[in-house]
């Protein structure tokens, strides 16, 4: 089951802390930046959960890319958020989406190599 990753479980902590950082930013960002954050990091458990679900090793691994992918895009938006000065530090968050993007990685490849 998806809940019983320790992966899982750290996207779930992402996802409370961006969107308490996302909930700072400008109103007229509601449906801009505000809502791209808040979808890419939400994506992140989301394919997460799908792929534990799938049937084989191969489809999981590859929603593990969608996973890592969706982190990327979280980490491209802090950036700019950090450059409209709508955020003040995000080394918090690159630290985090780092690690989590290298478990998930460590997994979707001991996925791959035992197919």
């Amino acid at each position: 089951m998806y809940k019983n990753l320790e992966i899982w479980k750290e996207s779930v902590r992402l996802i409370k802390a961006i969107y308490k950082a996302a909930d700072t930013l400008p109103r007229s960002e509601d449906f801009n930046l505000k809502s791209q954050l808040k979808r890419a990091v939400i994506s992140v458990a989301l394919n997460i959960a799908e792929g534990k679900r799938r049937q084989s090793a191969k489809d999981f691994a590859h929603f593990l890319n969608l996973s890592i992918a969706s982190l990327s895009e979280v980490n491209a938006i802090l950036d700019i958020c950090l450059e409209l000065d709508y955020l003040k530090n995000i080394d918090e968050f690159n630290n985090t989406i780092e690690i989590l993007s290298k478990r998930i990685n460590k997994l979707r490849n001991k996925l791959i190599e035992n197919k």
